[in-house]
């Protein structure tokens, strides 16, 4: 039976957790996956890693042998076909190109900041594979960036140096609130419990 390989660029970077996750995973390799780029998506605050197709960028991998009950186990972690799916892709090691399989999360997904629980579980597997660092910080650096440029787009550039000054502007005079609403105004939302990130760091689905 030919081998199942799996890349892994993201926590399953991480030897601990796939010991943990996948422990009749075998190392094969660690190399490259050229023109695709990593980004961190998901919810806002509590992002994960991803990539996505982008010329002349690369992404440093691990390329686990993984059997079928890893497989299914990685496929419940990731949230396969939901959150995340799964396509093969050329990774470029040290003396030969495989193809392997990869998960991808769902395009649709927006940027977002990773958890720093999340963020030292990259940056630990990093360090096991003696990968650079500095690609996974400005993957950070990036998707941050984008997901506040994408917070701008949606809410607009105001900013409190063009909202109108309330002596200027008949339509702020006399307003009042009465003691409920301004209680409810300052009332910070509770998450949800139904929401997948409620309990925990990682994507345990």
């Amino acid at each position: 039976m030919s081998k199942r390989l799996y890349v892994a660029y993201g926590s399953n970077l991480n030897i601990r957790q796939m010991k943990y996750r996948c422990p009749g995973a075998k190392l094969y390799g660690t190399g490259v996956i050229d023109n695709y780029e990593l980004q961190f998506k998901g919810q806002p605050h509590s992002a994960f890693a991803t990539i996505a197709p982008k010329e002349g960028s690369s992404v440093p991998v691990a390329v686990w042998e993984i059997k079928s009950q890893d497989e299914r186990s990685l496929d419940r972690y990731e949230g396969y076909p939901a959150h995340y799916f799964k396509q093969n892709v050329p990774v470029q090691l040290d003396s030969e190109e495989v193809n392997a399989m990869v998960y991808i999360m769902n395009l649709k997904m927006g940027f977002g900041l990773p958890t720093p629980y999340y963020y030292q579980t990259v940056l630990e597997g990093y360090h096991n594979c003696e990968l650079d660092t500095d690609i996974l910080d400005n993957a950070v650096k990036d998707s941050t960036q984008k997901y506040y440029r994408e917070c701008s787009n949606r809410f607009g550039q105001q900013t409190l140096f063009n909202i109108s000054d309330s002596d200027d502007d008949p339509e702020y005079e006399n307003e009042d609130f009465d003691d409920e609403e301004e209680e409810l105004a300052n009332e910070e939302p509770e998450m949800d419990e139904s929401d997948p990130f409620y309990f925990s760091e990682g994507m345990h689905w």
